[in-house]
């Protein structure tokens, strides 16, 4: 799909906002009009300008442009009373609640067919009746009969419910709680199977348990769909950016998305506007050439930047693919020498994927100058600290000449997660599964000590090792034939814990810690077992030092 809104999607949520707003304005006239005798509530007029300018802006985005001038008839009528130049008498509220009807009635008619045209002349009559005939002696207008049809709204049954997300993280919470026990359930029923002979008992508690295992899951699952949104709602507010900065520095950008559809939890989706605004101003100012340049190349002078979303297992997969010029691995090169972040033969070692990791780097810029969008060398920083506070990961693919893409994976929830358990030191750790690529057995020769590290090679790329005994100060197995060692990244670092024994994976609930314990080098929470014992939680970025 392109980067065209699709509006007629839009079109129910429009009209049941609109429908909020509209009850609101009805409730402030009621008000206003019992306090009529008192003079005017300007507190109260404030309330319905309130209402009415937010409604007149969004029936705009909606390109109903009849509707948004009527609304602004409206607003300004009520400008007018607060100012004193209208009375609030009985023709006021006549005009101003036959106005209201009439957007009701419209609204509802474009609900079920959003073709349907909209007519507001005659209520635009009496407005204008009320406003050239002010003054305490005003002849009130005549009130219509109003239809019964008029009033249907009140029996109208609304398919949507708005609740305090707060609420829903309660029952998250709950839910998590929920979890936990069916775990314990679960460890129950493996010492029952060891110390109970009765067969039929065993069959009976494991169907029970089964039941309530798959109940558990089923009420996670709609849980989880309540809290999820699509991330449209986030790919579209980036439409006006990309034009301004397209027009600003006189490129040519089209904008197109794909999977916008796709779903992810709203404490997540909240978090992904800044990474995916600095990503896109980068791809804008550095990466999409201008028009001249494009030709030159034989590119369609208008460059595309496509934002693409999908699920994969547990994860969501975010991608900012252009199709500008792509990275200069030479002149990275050559700028992290100038600006001493490399020492010059380590920078001719290094080949085109670690040079383009420094990009990552705190106060890293190729541009020579500081404009507006960039050249401080701090949106990419951003961008990585924050994936990494979300235990996800952000690789680069960039060919010269072909483009530039961004990759962040990322966790669907940060409530409940699944888990890789571990065993170090007698005591069980859980290592968040959205940050672990693979898990290996190597020999214990495999592993060499550099003198800053030891480091093992895996797949002709060198791994540094992180012991976790050892990071927790804790007295484990030395000099092992055999070793563990779980692969992680975190933003774009990678990294190799090495652990005693691989538990298995399982669902964990994340709990905070209290804050009298402050940070906790290593760790970023705990979780409760099935045996009510506490596992810590591994902090990736933390050990890798990402």
């Amino acid at each position: 799909m392109n980067g065209e809104c699709d509006f007629s999607a839009l079109a129910r949520d429009f009209v049941e906002d609109a429908g909020g707003h509209l009850d609101a304005v009805e409730e402030c006239l009621l008000e206003l009009e019992r306090r009529a005798s008192g003079g005017c509530d300007t507190e109260l007029v404030t309330t319905i300008q309130g209402h009415l300018h937010t409604l007149k802006g969004n029936s705009g985005m909606m390109g109903l442009s009849p509707v948004q001038q009527y609304v602004h008839r409206l607003e300004e009528v009520m400008k007018e009373l607060g100012a004193g130049l209208l009375p609030p008498g009985p023709a006021f509220f006549s005009a101003l609640y036959g106005g209201i009807n009439a957007l009701r009635s419209a609204l509802s008619r474009f609900a079920e067919s959003p073709d349907a045209g909209f007519d507001f002349t005659g209520e635009e009559t009496t407005l204008e009746l009320l406003r050239c005939a002010p003054g305490p002696a005003a002849v009130p207008l005549p009130s219509p009969a109003v239809p019964a049809a008029e009033f249907g709204y009140i029996t109208k049954k609304s398919s949507t419910l708005k609740v305090d997300f707060e609420k829903l993280d309660e029952l998250l919470n709950l839910m998590g709680e929920l979890v936990v026990q069916r775990t314990a359930l679960a460890a129950m029923e493996k010492r029952l199977r060891e110390q109970v002979s009765d067969r039929e008992l065993l069959s009976a508690f494991n169907e029970t348990s089964q039941l309530i295992v798959k109940s558990t899951d089923d009420l996670r699952q709609s849980i989880m769909k309540v809290r999820m949104l699509p991330v449209k709602s986030v790919f579209q507010r980036f439409q006006r950016l990309v034009r301004d900065l397209s027009l600003a520095q006189g490129k040519k950008v089209r904008l197109l998305f794909e999977g916008e559809e796709t779903e992810l939890d709203k404490t997540v989706l909240d978090e992904i506007g800044e990474p995916l605004l600095h990503l896109i101003r980068n791809a804008v100012d550095h990466g999409l050439e201008p028009p001249a340049e494009r030709r030159g190349c034989g590119k369609d002078e208008c460059g595309t930047l496509t934002l693409k979303a999908r699920h994969e297992s547990n994860h969501i997969v975010i991608q900012v693919c252009d199709d500008g010029r792509g990275m200069d691995h030479e002149d990275i090169r050559a700028k992290a020498i100038a600006r001493g972040v490399l020492e010059p033969e380590a920078a001719r070692g290094m080949g085109e994927a670690e040079l383009q990791q420094l990009v990552f780097l705190p106060g890293f810029s190729t541009r020579s100058e500081v404009t507006e969008t960039s050249g401080r060398g701090i949106g990419l920083d951003v961008v990585r600290k924050i994936v990494s506070s979300l235990n996800g990961i952000i690789e680069i693919e960039s060919r010269g000449g072909r483009g530039t893409t961004f990759t962040m994976m990322l966790p669907l929830t940060l409530a409940i997660i699944t888990a890789l358990m571990v065993e170090v030191a007698g005591e069980t750790y859980a290592v968040p599964l959205s940050g672990v690529l693979e898990s290996v057995q190597v020999q214990g020769e495999a592993c060499h000590d550099t003198g800053n590290g030891e480091v093992i090679v895996l797949r002709d790329r060198v791994l540094p090792l992180y012991r976790l005994d050892r990071f927790f100060g804790r007295q484990g197995g030395a000099g092992r034939e055999q070793e563990y060692v779980v692969v992680v990244a975190s933003g774009d670092k990678r990294g190799g814990l090495v652990v005693d024994r691989l538990v298995g994976q399982q669902e964990i609930v994340i709990k905070g810690l209290d804050d009298y314990l402050g940070e906790l080098p290593g760790i970023s929470g705990g979780t409760v077992l099935g045996d009510g014992r506490v596992s810590l939680i591994v902090d990736i970025p933390s050990i890798l030092g990402a």
